[in-house]
């Protein structure tokens, strides 16, 4: 059985009973749409992008892997 889904194969195949191990939540920070891992401290790991802009993809700052602070600073 083939089955095509644009869903991460970990959400179709969990078990409903079991709490999931990562906090996975869909942000936006200064405008670009993204999902990332929620990590300790306030901070967060992008998982990937959800922006339709191609211009946010080219920026080095929000590459899949990198982490960000959920926690808006002050400067």
């Amino acid at each position: 059985m083939i089955h095509h889904t644009i869903f991460p194969s970990e959400w179709i195949f969990m078990d409903p009973h079991r709490p999931p191990e990562r906090q996975i939540r869909d942000v936006s920070i200064g405008g670009v749409s993204m999902q990332v891992e929620v990590l300790k401290n306030g901070e967060a790991r992008i998982l990937r992008l959800l922006s339709p802009d191609p211009r946010h993809y080219l920026n080095p700052r929000l590459q899949p892997g990198n982490r960000i602070n959920l926690i808006p600073s002050i400067e």
